[in-house]
């Protein structure tokens, strides 16, 4: 394990105390920003940056705020500083998406050979991450305690497994990198 290593999932153990409790205290805008800043400009830098990053980024932003959108329209969770509004996944969840996004690829990498193991450990834990955050009073399970454990253990479980298996597909770019030389080596 390198340094690179360690900075990444060192500033990702931070993102979730800086967003979460940061949103129990009414400040996740910039505590949850200044250390997923920091994740983003350490781990996107030219030297560190994988050729997926920018892709699951894009995608785990889009998920993160369809399926925290869903639990809200639904009914199962209420967030604290709902910015910009109260019926959509807050900014200070969205972070959470950005970040996880930032250790796909990195830290968490090993995953990408394990995906039952990741989609055991996402049903298991997304629920008790969603509990821990309402200990703290960043969100509110608005529904039955049941109701929201399948959901978000569900969801999880096979979410998990997916980000993981994109994660480990070539890129665009490295797709035809790859074409062209396969194509470069076929010929005489």
């Amino acid at each position: 394990m390198t340094r690179d290593f360690w900075i990444n999932q060192g500033l990702f153990q931070l993102c979730w105390p800086a967003c979460v409790i940061g949103a129990s205290a009414g400040v996740a805008g910039w505590t949850g920003t200044l250390v997923v800043a920091s994740l983003a400009f350490w781990q996107l830098h030219p030297r560190r940056r994988h050729p997926n990053d920018w892709s699951m980024i894009g995608l785990c932003l889009a998920i993160g705020f369809l399926l925290d959108s869903l639990w809200v329209k639904a009914g199962l969770l209420e967030f604290a500083m709902p910015w910009p509004s109260s019926q959509f996944a807050p900014f200070w969840i969205l972070l959470l998406w950005l970040a996880l996004a930032l250790v796909l690829n990195h830290s968490m990498s090993v995953f990408k050979g394990r995906l039952l193991l990741i989609g055991i450990l996402g049903g298991i834990g997304s629920p008790m991450s969603y509990y821990a955050g309402s200990q703290f009073g960043a969100v509110e399970w608005a529904a039955p305690a049941w109701q929201v454990v399948l959901a978000t253990g569900l969801s999880w479980a096979l979410l998990l497994p997916l980000l993981f298996w994109l994660a480990r597909r070539p890129s665009g770019r490295d797709r035809g990198r790859q074409t062209r030389t396969l194509s470069r080596s076929a010929t005489p």
